[in-house]
């Protein structure tokens, strides 16, 4: 490449980019495989093949088409920095999974073929205790419920709630109390909760508060 020319390029081997290209998809559908068996996170795995096999091919077209060109690298940088992902990451363990399959496109693209497949078998290596650890692993139900008193005082709030709970039957636990210029929000983690029976509770909550809100989310939680 001449540097002193930003718009020179070299030739593309297409045979190259084909086989990187194919070690790609061989890697995403293999890196997949090992997430569906050590990760941690309670996910449907399912969607990390569909990611992978769009993410590190599209990594090596990328790498391989802007090393052979200054001005396309430039010119990339600009593009990508008007891209933006409205869904943020909040597993970091989910973000390092994205992290090996850029690395992964980066080398191959790069075409720096042995040294990607000794890293990315040194990684899947390294992640085999996490299958065994999982395998002793169990997930318990549970339902966040939001609730909101407005005007009300939470001592009596919080007391009346643990009355209503306790007179339905529910196992639950008050994971957070806050009381701000006479509203009260009490969070609740409640066991076994059939969503069934959000329109019942919520009808004996008004009896305390007729202008309660209440906010039911399902939570899955790993027990080792």
């Amino acid at each position: 490449m001449d540097f002193l020319n930003p718009y020179a390029t070299i030739d593309i081997s297409l045979i190259d980019l084909m086989r990187n290209m194919g070690l790609g998809l061989l890697i995403a559908l293999i890196w997949s495989d090992v997430i569906s068996r050590t990760t941690r996170l309670v996910v449907d795995t399912r969607q990390y093949l569909a990611v992978f096999i769009l993410l590190i091919p599209s990594m090596i077209m990328i790498i391989t088409i802007i090393k052979s060109s200054i001005a396309l690298s430039l010119g990339l940088v600009g593009a990508l920095s008007i891209v933006r992902f409205r869904t943020p990451i909040k597993e970091p363990e989910e973000l390092l999974y994205l992290f090996v399959a850029i690395a992964v496109g980066l080398g191959l693209g790069a075409n720096q073929i042995v040294a990607t497949l000794i890293g990315f078998t040194a990684i899947c290596l390294g992640m085999i205790p996490m299958a065994f650890l999982n395998k002793g692993a169990k997930t318990a139900q549970s339902t966040f419920v939001d609730l909101s008193f407005p005007g009300g005082k939470s001592v009596m709030d919080t007391q009346a709630v643990e009355t209503a709970m306790s007179e339905m039957g529910y196992k639950f636990g008050i994971k957070r109390v806050n009381a701000t210029n006479g509203d009260t929000d009490i969070l609740l983690d409640i066991s076994n909760f059939d969503m069934k029976d959000f329109s019942k509770l919520k009808s004996k909550l008004e009896t305390l508060n007729s202008g309660v809100k209440m906010i039911a989310t399902e939570n899955v939680r790993i027990i080792t």
